[in-house]
This record gives C-alpha cells, sequence and structure tokens, in this order.
C-alpha cells in the first residue's frame, strides 16, 4: 500500500523510518497544494497524510484516483474538502487532541504578556529606558476569566484559570454534564452573559461559518 506523507519534518522523517515497514512511503518536505508538488507523484496514493499547509481540494482528489484515507495531523481540516471526499468514500481523520495543553499555555502566555505589560517594558529596555510609569499591570488572581469553547482545549485553559485563583466561567455549545464541578468552573448559557461578566476572555472554538467572526464590534 502506497503512503504519501507531506509536509514532514526531520523528525518525522526519523519516526517514520522503520515504522511501517508494510507500506511504500513517499516523503515530501512540501505540502500538497497547487504548484507544491507533481500531481503525477501522487497518482497510486492509497493513504494521503498532511498537516494543515495542505490543500486537499478537488484537483487533488483527481490527481489520486486510489486515494482511500487521508490523515490530517492537525485538529482542523478545513484545508480538506470534505464534500468532495464523501462523494469519493474516501475516510478523513484528524487529532481532536492535538495540542490541547500547548495551545491552552500559549494563550495563557500571551495573558500574561498583556496583563503583566511584558512587552512594552521589553520595548524600554532595549531602549536602556528604565521608567516605570504605566508598567504596572493588573493582577490575574480574583479577575472572571470566560472560557468560549470548553472543549479540548478550553478544558486546559480553565485548569490554567483556576490555577491563578481566577473565577472561571464558560459558554459552550455541547456543555458536558458533570465537568463544570470536575474543573472547578460555571457554565453560562449565552455568550453576552458571558462577555458581561468576564474581565478577561479566551477564545476556543473552530472555525466555522456559526463562529465566524464571533467577537465583533
Amino acid at each position: 500500500m502506497k503512503m504519501i506523507y507531506a509536509e514532514a519534518t526531520e523528525l518525522d522523517k526519523q519516526m517514520l523510518n522503520g515504522s511501517f515497514s508494510d507500506y511504500d512511503i513517499v516523503v515530501f518536505e512540501e505540502a500538497v497544494r497547487d504548484g507544491n508538488v507533481a500531481y503525477d507523484e501522487l497518482k497510486d496514493a492509497e493513504i494521503l497524510s498532511v498537516f494543515v499547509q495542505s490543500e486537499i481540494k478537488k484537483e487533488a482528489l483527481d490527481a489520486m484516483p486510489a486515494l482511500k484515507m487521508i490523515a490530517t495531523r492537525s485538529t482542523g481540516f478545513d484545508h480538506i474538502d470534505l464534500a468532495e471526499c464523501a462523494k469519493r468514500n474516501i475516510i478523513v481523520s484528524n487529532v481532536p487532541t492535538y495540542g490541547e495543553n500547548t495551545v491552552a499555555e500559549q494563550a495563557f502566555a500571551l495573558l500574561l504578556a498583556l496583563s503583566r505589560k511584558i512587552f512594552q517594558s521589553y520595548e524600554r529596555t532595549e531602549k536602556m529606558d528604565f521608567d516605570r510609569e504605566g508598567l504596572r499591570g493588573f493582577d490575574l488572581k480574583g479577575k472572571t476569566l470566560g472560557v468560549i469553547g470548553a472543549g479540548n482545549i478550553g478544558k486546559h485553559a480553565i485548569r490554567m484559570g483556576n490555577g491563578f485563583s481566577m473565577n472561571v466561567i464558560a459558554q459552550d455549545a455541547f456543555p458536558k454534564e458533570g465537568l463544570d464541578k470536575e474543573l472547578n468552573f460555571t457554565y453560562v448559557e449565552d455568550l453576552e452573559d458571558l462577555l458581561g461578566q468576564s474581565d478577561v476572555i479566551t477564545l476556543h472554538v473552530p472555525d466555522l461559518p456559526a463562529t465566524h467572526h464571533m467577537i465583533n464590534k
């Protein structure tokens, strides 16, 4: 069985080496999209593994008539034409828990950069300006953190908010019974309620028509 592994890093190559002895694996460092990979190199592929820079639309699928499965090594899958895959009975899989803690930590890194005015402090220090005027910032302790989307990433953000002694509230399209008690937060039904009560919000929802620009003017 032929598998195409696109957007491969050096670490990927090391992990793939010897891991799939029953497969004919072709490894690309490039993404699979128009102009990046010659489609004739893909024509016999039965399995395709990609990351987020690839664009698997109709033209790419036409070039892979034997394709049975696409495995994207990401949570998001908007770079894959799901409707076209369904027509061709191609299975599409993703990684729902990809980077769940990592992304939440990044969100808190950004939050701390804002609350402690780290960027502004760094800029002044670069210029040998050590005036502290306007750099006080604010504590997270006691503030209300509003988590929009209490899914895999949102759950980690909630735990971190508790670790900073914040009052955590969350709004989710599909609230999970008992999760609020388990993680010590309060569900609110409406987004407007969450926005009105929160000192800080963190947004962890998929990019869908229903969520596009949900934070607007």
